[in-house]
């Protein structure tokens, strides 16, 4: 006895792979605005803790995201790496891992891998896929 052939139909392929485009930029833009947030949390505790004899250092302290993750760091303000991690005035000694800058993002690092795992399942969860029509 022969074996009847079998006819396969998929449906919604396209519509998947817009979906797939959909929630990606969704969930890049989500984590955007989540690892902002982590940004500006993690610059507000550097300008905390650095000294402020003028007030420039802490102003200079700034916070960047992107999808990608978040950067905080010092603006253009030529002393403060010198200020942070040695050599200014010219009996700080240097240290390696910097006094206040470095040590305060090391420790915000656990809280950008959190804000990405909440942009993602807050995007897949309210995600509305596209209603499959054809082949």
């Amino acid at each position: 006895m022969a074996d009847k052939p079998i006819t396969v139909e998929i449906k919604g392929v396209r519509e998947f792979q817009r979906g797939c485009k959909t929630l990606s930029k969704n969930i890049d833009e989500q984590a955007a605005r989540e690892f902002r947030t982590v940004a500006d949390q993690t610059a507000t505790l550097v300008r905390a803790k650095v000294p402020k004899l003028t007030g420039q250092l802490a102003a200079s302290v700034l916070g960047r995201a992107g999808p990608d993750g978040a950067t905080v760091g010092y603006g253009d303000l030529v002393y403060a790496g010198p200020v942070d991690y040695g050599g200014w005035p010219k009996t700080r000694p240097y240290l390696q891992q910097g006094r206040w800058l470095l040590p305060t993002a090391e420790l915000a690092g656990h809280l950008l891998v959190r804000a990405g795992d909440r942009a993602a399942n807050k995007e897949i969860g309210t995600m509305r896929w596209p209603t499959p029509t054809a082949l």
